[in-house]
């Protein structure tokens, strides 16, 4: 089992590759492609958010504007939606493929066998998408086994090399139900693939239609242990390292007379260690008969798995950190233009052997440096966006470069059919440059996603799910002089369900209330002009809840909630370089304030009796009067019942507090910029003294900044396949008018730059 998931996790001889290709006269040249290399600007976020003055009109009340669909470039929550839908049984057709063996050439690598398949998937906005994909693959692998035992146990080693690629083309439809969408998936004479590239094909490529060619060098080693517990029953533990090379072209038709091409070379290496436990089953234990046969021994396989993935119990660690650098290049073709057209077939040869042409080229990016300052890497960029440039004939309209780092912790846990819990949390530094700017980004990102299920059954998939994925993006930037900025701070949350009740969908938009009200309360109760108005979106259960006593005006039994089929949404949450200044700079009795301001019940009744007891000494300690505040909370004391003491509660709001104070201290006291930001990414995400991260570290921070230097969105789409109600699509932004004229078009291109470095989704390019 442990030699299967490491070969699955970790990829790839390269030098298996390049025997199998036949050019050993080129492994020299190759082995240079992983010797060292590589978005709008987000230092404009940051500049554009700025505070000026003190005349700066009060903040604007939420108010819902139509939501916008998904475009193809929202990598990030297009990413999150595919994730949220897949493995999922919400309709019977939507898991309908339909595969076609083909046969195709890899410019001079011939003989490659390709396989064709259709598919659907389903954008954000409900429509539905049909992709037609032909994947080719060589592939040249071996494991040494028995390298040593361990009580008969042998410890296996596997290298491996492969080279593997896909044409994939994505043409989005007008229908929202994937049934609808059978005929268009069953007509074979409408089959599309990027081959060959012509002026005709080209120009018969509809508005929002994508062609992509993602190709995947890989080499690694990896290493693995199993130990058999029972027949049934084992544990294993493997490492390993692996890199990779994925250069890749992509053509999305903007408009009638628009059409983007993007050329991505990214290089990555990760070093990964797990261990887990976990049950098997084979044929017999689920009732087939021996496998004997070659066809039964498929379907025990087949059926195996399947069962396997769903009523096994399994429980998984892993840990992984990984590297890399990432160059992308974008044009911009007019597709009225012959001349750019037949510039653009000839760049790609109308074949695959773009395949080639991207490998070289990535062979002259290995100069460029992550430690280049601002003026060294803008020549680097401009050198690589010359290099395309002449080979298409025309300007890149866009040229950047990213090198980031990383480290994460996973955990997965399967209880057989009932639940299937995967999480994972992580830190990751950016750095961007963009080819024709003066200014570096650096970019430290914390981030926590959680992937819930429940009743999962063999064959059909997951019945319910719930995914949150919450991320902080801590931003600065670097000009060139050297000079690095104050920082930034975007918390950005997406959540979705899956089969769930209309209450949970109301409760996302609650929770994210639960944040807002604290904006700039200063300790001091909570603002409702930044709250949502979850009544609008929910009227249903907006009068349940006036009416407790479950009936409605003229007697009758209220309407209950409804189950959704699903519900989405997205959320981000500005803290402008003021913001953050004031609150790394806030005092530790406004600290005090705001987390006692964030208690509720009993606890807090009772902090509040004794809150003019606390004095803070210059270490950020809380200390108080004990027998006072004894005296003050007599009242509270049960007599009898030794398990509850109101001065225990006093105690543990003060290491609280003194904990905060720490953490907020342990960022002012950091004298590099770059150090600061990273040391703030750690505190909100819970790495400090404190353990306070994410939603409950917000509640306090958000109180301590002028609500002048906030910004918050919130998006919110639901496919209720209900009867007689509309679902919802709404947009909520909370600003103040000194952000509201710059801020859309800022944090768009903000994200942009992310969501062009990021891996594309399949439904972007």
């Amino acid at each position: 089992m442990t030699n299967n998931n490491s070969s699955k996790t970790l990829a790839a001889v390269f030098f298996s590759l390049i025997c199998a290709l036949q050019m050993p006269a080129r492994a020299a040249e190759f082995s240079t492609f992983f010797d060292g290399a590589n978005k709008g600007s987000m230092a404009d976020l940051i500049n554009g958010l700025r505070s000026e003055g003190a005349n700066v009109p009060d903040p604007k009340a939420p108010a819902p504007q139509p939501a916008q669909p998904a475009a193809p470039g929202n990598n990030e929550l297009l990413h999150f939606w595919e994730d949220l839908k897949s493995d999922v049984f919400d309709d019977i057709c939507k898991d309908v493929e339909i595969p076609l063996d083909a046969g195709f050439d890899i410019g001079q690598i011939a003989g490659v066998e390709g396989k064709f398949k259709r598919y659907m998937k389903q954008y954000p906005d409900n429509k539905i998408a049909v992709i037609d994909e032909v994947g080719v693959k060589l592939n040249a692998a071996h494991t040494f086994s028995d390298i040593f035992n361990v009580n008969g146990n042998s410890f296996n080693i596997g290298f491996s090399g492969g080279l593997e690629g896909k044409s994939v083309v994505v043409r989005k439809t007008e229908e929202d139900k994937f049934c609808k969408n059978l005929l268009k998936l069953a007509d074979l004479r409408k089959i599309k693939t990027i081959l060959p590239v012509n002026e005709k094909r080209i120009g018969e490529m509809k508005t929002n239609e994508i062609w992509k060619f993602p190709a995947v060098l890989r080499m690694g080693v990896s290493g693995g242990l199993g130990y058999p517990v029972q027949p049934w029953l084992s544990v294993g533990f493997s490492l390993g390292t692996s890199k990779e090379m994925k250069p890749s072209v992509t053509l999305f038709k903007m408009d009638d007379s628009k059409l983007r091409m993007r050329i991505r070379l990214d290089r990555i290496t990760v070093k990964s260690a797990g261990a887990s436990v976990g049950t098997s089953f084979d044929a017999g234990m689920i009732g087939l008969p021996e496998a004997e046969g070659f066809l039964m021994k498929e379907l025990d396989k087949t059926l195996v798995k399947e069962f396997n993935k769903y009523i096994a119990l399994r429980f998984g660690l892993s840990a992984s950190r990984a590297k890399g650098q990432k160059i992308l290049l974008e044009f911009i073709i007019d597709t009225k233009s012959p001349e750019q057209v037949a510039k653009l077939v000839e760049f790609l040869k109308g074949d695959l052997s773009i395949i080639k042409r991207l490998i070289e080229m990535g062979v002259r990016f290995n100069d460029f440096s992550s430690l280049d300052d601002t003026a060294a890497g803008q020549q680097a960029l401009d050198s690589v966006s010359q290099v395309a440039s002449d080979g298409l004939g025309l300007n890149s309209t866009f040229a950047g470069s990213n090198h980031f780092n990383s480290n994460s912790h996973a955990m997965n846990i399967v209880l057989p059919i009932v639940l299937h819990r995967e999480s994972n949390s992580g830190q990751r530094y950016d750095r961007y440059q963009v080819s024709g700017g003066d200014e570096v980004l650096h970019v430290h990102n914390a981030s926590k996603n959680e992937s819930v299920s429940n009743i999962n059954v063999p064959f059909l998939g997951k019945v319910f799910k719930h995914n949150t994925n919450q991320n902080f993006h801590v931003v600065n930037y670097e000009d060139k002089d050297g000079a690095v900025s104050d920082a930034a701070v975007v918390y950005q949350r997406y959540e979705g369900y899956i089969k769930h009740d209309e209450r949970d969908a109301r409760e996302m938009v609650e929770n994210m209330n639960e944040i807002l009200k604290y904006a700039g309360a200063q300790g001091n109760g909570t603002n409702s002009e930044f709250m949502i108005d979850v009544n609008t979106l929910f009227p249903r259960l907006a009068a349940e809840e006036l009416n407790p006593s479950g009936t409605d005006s003229e007697g009758d039994p209220a309407v209950r909630s409804k189950s959704y089929k699903s519900a989405l949404m997205s959320f981000s949450l500005v803290f402008t370089r003021e913001a953050v200044r004031d609150i790394v700079a806030a005092p530790a009795v406004a600290i005090m304030k705001a987390v006692l301001n964030v208690m509720e019940g009993i606890d807090r009744e009772i902090v509040s009796k004794v809150q003019h007891l606390f004095n803070i000494d210059s270490e950020g300690k809380v200390k108080y009067d004990w027998k006072a505040a004894n005296k003050i909370l007599a009242a509270y004391e049960r007599p009898g019942d030794n398990s509850f003491d109101p001065l225990s509660v006093v105690n543990s709001f003060c290491t609280n507090v003194a904990h905060v104070i720490s953490d907020i201290a342990s960022v002012r006291e950091t004298a590099d910029q770059k150090e600061k930001s990273a040391r703030l990414s750690q505190v909100l995400a819970g790495k400090g003294k404190s353990r306070l991260g994410y939603e409950n570290m917000m509640q306090v921070v958000i109180q301590l900044v002028n609500v002048k230097d906030l910004y918050a969105s919130l998006n919110i789409q639901t496919d209720k396949r209900i009867k007689g109600e509309e679902n919802i699509n709404n947009t909520f932004n909370v600003y103040n008018n000194n952000l509201q004229a710059g801020y859309s078009s800022q944090l768009t291109s903000a994200n942009n730059l992310r969501d062009r470095f990021a891996d594309p989704s399949t439904l972007s390019d």
